[in-house]
């Protein structure tokens, strides 16, 4: 036990650096008065204040909540089938498509985000597709700098990795179990609601989660794909931190949405407790 603890104290040291010294930075900041790309004393809620009625701050985070939604339900939506079919259809086929999966997500960021501007912009494909049918006239503008661009390029972004993680939490439903509920008589419907989402509502429900987080969060899409109707919270806090030079309000913003995200958090452990399912850990998957 002494040789488990002592081995184990790196790895807690490089957490403790890479992640909690940095948000009790934060949290310093974020009590401390606003200097230009400086911060003083006295210590202050003036931060959190100026954050929390700021009513740029309200559409902004509404915009967050929207895109965040949109890409979550999306990406889980799309991939509890497809995970569902690398478990118990694939077969010999399986493998590959993991490997194809997996590839994409090396793909860079940039890359997709730049190829989304391309597909939805004035030229793009869609709208010179649409024109070559003869469906519009003129380009359809709303596609990009919008937060339908934001959404679609980062369901894309994410799809690889709800695959993923859902395709782990599908190693319950083996073909075994598949065919003794049929056997038993359960029907497609009855399949999928007592057997199929029971045994994923934890890994959905992290999916869920892990893209509701990054999508709300997100900073570089919405600059780039969102505009002025599609940008974010993530595009303020960067904005304050770079550009205005306000550290106290950019960190007091960034934690009001960290603690929306615990609350969010908590309210899916409520959820499937009411439920009767499994507890949401991070670690099941």
């Amino acid at each position: 036990m002494v040789a488990a603890s002592s081995t184990a104290i790196p790895g807690v040291l490089v957490v403790l650096g890479l992640f909690l010294v940095p948000l009790v930075v934060f949290a310093i900041y974020s009590f401390m008065s606003a200097g230009l790309y400086s911060v003083s004393t006295p210590l202050t809620w003036d931060a959190y204040v100026s954050a929390f009625k700021s009513s740029a701050n309200h559409k902004l985070a509404l915009n967050s909540l929207i895109v965040g939604l949109g890409t979550a339900v999306a990406t889980t939506a799309v991939g509890l089938p497809i995970a569902y079919f690398l478990r118990v259809a694939a077969g010999r086929w399986r493998l590959p498509i993991l490997f194809l999966i997996t590839a994409s997500m090396f793909a860079s960021y940039l890359v997709r985000i730049y190829a989304w501007r391309s597909i939805l912009g004035s030229n793009g494909l869609v709208n010179s597709s649409l024109r070559s049918l003869g469906v519009i006239d003129e380009p359809l503008t709303f596609l990009l700098y919008s937060r339908l661009a934001v959404t679609i390029a980062l369901i894309h972004i994410f799809i690889p990795y709800v695959v993923l993680v859902l395709y782990a939490g599908t190693a319950p439903l083996g073909q075994g179990l598949i065919e003794a509920a049929r056997d038993l008589g359960a029907g497609s419907s009855r399949l999928w609601t007592r057997i199929i989402l029971p045994v994923m509502a934890a890994p959905l429900a992290t999916s869920f989660l892990f893209v509701f987080v990054l999508s709300a969060s997100d900073y570089v899409t919405p600059q780039l794909l969102g505009g002025i109707g599609g940008s974010t919270l993530g595009v303020q806090i960067q904005a304050n931190f770079i550009t205005v030079g306000n550290w106290p309000l950019a960190a007091a913003t960034s934690f009001l949405m960290l603690i929306a995200f615990i609350l969010c958090y908590l309210a899916s452990n409520l959820v499937l407790r009411w439920l009767g399912l499994r507890e949401l850990r991070f670690e099941s998957t």
